[in-house]
């Protein structure tokens, strides 16, 4: 089972903060998950964005990976303030 987080403002577009689901099918590796829920959500492409950073197990990751389904991943946005 996938435990996705989604902070910042993802989680206002996603309308929840984490989720827990089963990997879907003909879904393998983050780039695949992220279409797939950037779908599901109506996220219009915002996991895409470059400066969506993702981690994996609490680990940042800077390339795609195949998933094997008992993953924590977490989508942060960048940070704002002044």
């Amino acid at each position: 089972m996938l435990k996705i987080y989604y902070f910042g403002r993802l989680s206002d577009r996603a309308g929840r903060r984490e989720e827990s689901l089963a990997l879907p099918v003909g879904v393998n590796s983050v780039s695949t998950l992220k279409n797939w829920l950037d779908t599901k959500h109506g996220l219009g492409g915002a996991l895409q964005d470059k400066s969506v950073k993702t981690m994996i197990n609490q680990s940042l990751i800077h390339k795609d990976i195949v998933l094997q389904g008992d993953e924590e991943i977490g989508f942060l946005p960048p940070v704002g303030g002044g």
